[in-house]
């Protein structure tokens, strides 16, 4: 079994790649989009979709989104109390708020669980990710009607957001053992396979260093409640509601996750500080490598 440092240099050195190949000018920030676009209407749902239908589901996964949610609202929470400390702007409260709630249970987390605990390890992430999902579409909502917005399109791309649809069909395929004909899981399973080094590309891509240093003590406090106090959260939930084996050393993982790109994406939607939040993720994703390396160090 690789130590959990090499676990972790995989995605951190492919995120690398797609740095230095914006660097040198092959790939461009806006490629970023692109990269999403196949990522998230392609090459995601299929995996999500060829994992899930032949996996095993226990009871304890149904705990796992429901456990992400709780977790996120309290660190919704505290991020309040840290900008009201702060005399905050709404705007400026909102994006913190947002950027120390909203996990990277996908881009990230997929890739860290299947490395550390294989097939089975990504099953129980892509469970603990509807907590994710779910956020977006409430964070949505809710920013609609603070900053203006359409309520109904956020409702519509909830509809269309086609990793949801993997992830519905895909329980659908493994409770009624359906059967998939050889062409269209040959089809499935190579399109499933792009996924991680996309991911991984595209994050690389959206990493910006610009403005780290005008936002470097929000940044920081954002990554306290994200990497530190998350993991404790739900540690502690998971506790109390005495859940062990592959869903605790899953949920643990996930909720040590750095903050999620959806996050820049409502920022920018709603007008909030999309620099801000691009720092946060920046500095997040930095220093995940080392919180999550001890976090997989103490489960291994």
């Amino acid at each position: 079994m690789p130590s959990p440092i090499e676990v972790i240099l995989v995605p951190t050195i492919m995120i690398l790649l797609g740095v230095f190949l914006r660097y040198i000018g092959f790939l461009s920030h806006e490629d970023r989009d692109l990269l999403s676009k196949i990522v998230l209407y392609i090459a995601l749902p299929s995996m999500l979709f060829m994992n899930l239908k032949d996996s095993t589901i226990s009871s304890d996964m149904i705990y796992l989104p429901v456990l992400g949610v709780i977790t996120s609202f309290i660190l919704l929470i505290i991020a309040y109390i840290y900008c009201r400390a702060n005399n905050y702007s709404k705007k400026a409260t909102w994006t913190i708020m947002i950027g120390a709630s909203i996990m990277n249970t996908g881009f990230i987390g997929f890739p860290v669980s299947l490395g550390v605990f294989g097939n089975s390890g990504l099953s129980h992430a892509i469970f603990y990710d509807l907590s994710t999902s779910i956020l977006v579409i409430i964070y949505g909502i809710l920013l609609a009607k603070e900053f203006g917005g359409n309520s109904r399109e956020v409702l519509k791309k909830a509809v269309l957001f086609m990793p949801v649809w993997g992830v519905i069909f895909g329980l659908i395929f493994n409770v009624f053992n359906i059967p998939l004909f050889y062409v269209a899981e040959s089809i499935l399973d190579y399109l499933s396979q792009a996924t991680i080094p996309l991911i991984m590309l595209s994050i690389g891509l959206s990493l910006d260093f610009r403005n780290v240093g005008n936002n470097l003590k929000d940044s920081l406090a954002v990554s306290a409640i994200k990497l530190v106090m998350a993991p404790a959260i739900i540690f502690t939930l998971l506790t109390l509601f005495n859940i062990k084996g592959m869903a605790f050393n899953v949920a643990l993982i996930e909720a040590g996750m750095s903050t999620a790109g959806n996050a820049l994406v409502l920022a920018i939607e709603y007008g909030l500080d999309a620099d801000l939040m691009g720092s946060i993720i920046f500095t997040n994703v930095i220093l995940s490598v080392f919180s999550l390396t001890a976090i997989i160090s103490f489960l291994t």
